[in-house]
């Protein structure tokens, strides 16, 4: 019976100490659970290290502002304006005209007659609103004058033009049937003149500018258009300050010219 006496007496000191080992983890439990109930804030745990610099992911170099979603819009604009124009636009057209070239001034009340005039042009659009014309028009007058007899003149213009088409689909449907347009351009315009009773022929150029405005109506889409014009020439050439033609009672053969056409246009 001794020996089974200090074997429990060995064994009691353990017991306790597992009780002990027990009883205080369960009290450090219970002040964790506090801790969160009550919002005390508990120990942040262990940082991570950050990633290498090379391996973080870069901001992106482009963003997107309001100045660059207009660009974006004008330029869907343009590809829209554009696919349009290739769809239901003009490229290229060929206009015969017939009309009347008048004369102002002092070459005016001497000059007469300036029918027909006879026009030929060469067309291409840019766009919508632009088109580009060559064009060859040639016209003939005469004069009876007491100091140099009777003359007769042709007159023949060579000249590029620039078509301004207006924008004319907000405003009313016979402005936008008429379809205005207004020019701008220049070109040589050659005289030739002959003096029947002294038998002398003489020729002279000068450069001159144009303006001008226009009406065009459609007779079928992309083929064929009725148009009428009327464009004025300022032009300087050699006589212009002559004093051949005072017994006229005419100072010099100062003035300007300008051309009332028709035309008919056909284009593709």
């Amino acid at each position: 019976m001794k020996p089974a006496c200090i074997s429990i007496s060995k064994a009691l000191p353990l017991t306790w100490l597992l009780l002990g080992s027990l009883l205080a983890g369960s009290s450090q439990s219970a002040r964790a659970e506090d801790a969160a109930t009550n919002g005390t804030p508990t120990a942040p745990p262990a940082s991570i290290p950050a990633a290498p610099r090379t391996q973080q992911p870069e901001e992106e170099e482009f963003k997107q502002t309001p100045y660059t979603g207009y660009g974006e819009f004008n330029e869907q604009e343009e590809e829209d304006q554009s696919a349009r124009f290739f769809q239901y636009g003009r490229f290229f057209g060929v206009s015969l005209g017939l009309g009347f070239n008048g004369v102002t001034g002092n070459r005016g009340a001497l000059y007469q007659g300036g029918m027909p005039a006879v026009d030929f042009k060469l067309m291409y659009w840019f766009d919508f609103n632009f088109a580009l014309e060559l064009g060859l028009t040639t016209v003939q007058h005469f004069y009876d004058s007491t100091s140099v007899g009777h003359g007769d003149v042709t007159l023949t213009r060579l000249g590029v033009d620039l078509r301004y088409y207006l924008p004319v689909e907000n405003l009313s449907a016979p402005i936008t049937f008429a379809n205005p347009y207004l020019i701008l351009g220049a070109g040589s315009i050659t005289k030739s003149e002959s003096l029947r009773d002294q038998g002398v022929t003489s020729s002279d150029s000068g450069t001159g500018i144009t303006v001008g405005a226009g009406l065009e109506f459609t007779l079928a889409p992309k083929k064929v258009y009725l148009g009428t014009s009327a464009r004025y020439h300022v032009v300087s050439f050699k006589d212009t300050y002559t004093t051949e033609f005072t017994g006229d009672n005419l100072q010099d053969l100062t003035g300007g010219f300008f051309t009332v056409l028709g035309s008919v246009l056909f284009t593709w």
